[in-house]
């Protein structure tokens, strides 16, 4: 996966979300992100950044050095352990929704894309694996409304990746599927996906 794939998340010190952007850099004292409308942050403003790919996220506690509307540069003061996604309940699905909308580089285009869906491939607390009838790309973000028993709550997921796959023999393109990280949610929005997820684990195994 290039950098510029990677989506980032900045953060106050006090957990608030301050701005998403996408990786332009990364080394071993500073952190490089590119983006449209960032915050002018002032400089030596401590920031959390968390940086999500297909491993986990990567939380770094940071330093403000450089901050426009399209660039923000950090530096790096610690990092923080691996959050591994691949290590929570991870549930294979076969659900169909209808996207309410649609945004790119922070605009509303829900109504160039008529009629968009996806269908959820598998789930996660953290995020999903999608494909849908348009062509997606790494930064967009879809909002759709996720019912489970009686409650019904709105999810934000942002497309983190594209994972393209094509047929061995022929060498064209087979599938498009996409991953998706969710937006910061809410307590209560978490317990319905946690107990949808025990649920379906819980529906497959006994399909076994």
């Amino acid at each position: 996966m290039q950098d510029s794939e990677k989506f980032v998340k900045v953060f106050d010190e006090k957990n608030k979300l301050l701005c998403n952007g996408h990786l332009l850099s990364i080394s071993n004292k500073i952190i490089m992100i590119k983006g449209h409308y960032l915050p002018i942050l002032k400089t030596k403003t401590k920031v959390i950044v968390e940086i999500y790919d297909f491993a986990g996220i990567s939380p770094y506690l940071c330093e403000v050095t450089l901050s426009s509307t399209n660039q923000l540069n950090t530096l790096i003061i610690k990092k923080d352990p691996i959050i591994e996604r691949r290590n929570s309940l991870k549930i294979k699905t076969d659900s169909s929704f209808v996207i309410d909308k649609l945004y790119r580089k922070n605009e509303d285009i829900t109504e160039n894309f008529q009629g968009l869906k996806i269908n959820m491939l598998n789930l996660s607390i953290g995020g999903m694996l999608i494909s849908s009838n348009y062509n997606l790309l790494v930064g967009d973000l879809i909002m759709f409304n996720f019912q489970y028993d009686e409650d019904n709550i709105i999810i934000k997921a942002k497309i983190i990746r594209i994972d393209k796959k094509y047929d061995k023999i022929t060498k064209e393109l087979s599938t498009i599927n996409y991953g998706c990280a969710f937006e910061r949610m809410s307590s209560f929005n978490e317990t319905v996906i946690t107990k949808y997820l025990f649920d379906r684990q819980l529906q497959l195994y006994r399909k076994e």
